[in-house]
């Protein structure tokens, strides 16, 4: 039993963890911040550009780690409780937005935004702010943080088909962690995009290696 568990908790893993840090990888090697010499808050662009991309391995991991240990052993439960669990993610989403620091003083290194730009880019954002919007009316953010791994009367409701959850039921991964394209977009920074590719494929990965699994 204990075996199976481990099993369990360990599952998929390798692809998504793994899978993660290689894209980490990879997206240093596109970006070299040594000649950018803006700072904000006495931080430069090369670490707000680590900062970036270091808080949603550190995101998923957190997550993973939680969801797990709580369904193979009441881990949270019996430790910090599901409110100490949320309020640690909720840290880490709001922590997430550092990157739109790095949008800011990283500007047009890729090409000098104008109004088709800032156009494309609030066209974007759009679909991500009604996801948010969803979530908080039809969905609830508890339950967008995983409640169903900890809370058994999640577990029985019914998958939301209201609001922006009607076109799909995946919009959390297919339109809100697409939020960091549209800065990408109006601002120009070559690191951003880098930050929005390497979120969006992470957290798919996260979707098919940890919450799908999960969810079975």
């Amino acid at each position: 039993m204990i075996e199976n568990k481990l099993n369990f908790f360990f599952k998929n893993q390798i692809w998504h963890l793994g899978g993660t840090i290689v894209l980490f990888y990879i997206g240093f090697q596109f970006v070299d911040l040594s000649r950018n010499t803006n700072t904000f808050l006495g931080i430069n662009a090369s670490e707000w550009f680590f900062v970036a991309m270091t808080i949603p391995l550190i995101h998923q991991a957190y997550v993973w780690i939680c969801w797990r240990s709580e369904l193979c052993w009441k881990s949270i439960s019996n430790t910090i409780g599901f409110k100490g669990y949320v309020i640690i993610f909720f840290i880490l989403i709001i922590s997430r937005l550092s990157a739109i620091v790095l949008c800011f003083v990283d500007y047009g290194s890729l090409y000098k935004p104008g109004w088709l730009a800032w156009i494309l880019g609030l066209i974007l954002f759009i679909p991500g702010v009604y996801t948010m919007y969803s979530v908080k009316k039809y969905f609830g953010f508890l339950r967008a943080a995983g409640a169903d791994h900890f809370d058994p009367k999640y577990r029985n409701l019914p998958f939301e088909n209201r609001g922006i959850f009607k076109w799909t039921p995946n919009a959390m991964y297919v339109f809100a962690i697409g939020i960091p394209f549209s800065f990408a977009v109006a601002t120009g920074s070559q690191s951003m995009f880098v930050v929005a590719i390497y979120s969006y494929i992470s957290i798919w990965l996260h979707y098919f290696c940890t919450e799908k699994p999960d969810i079975a």
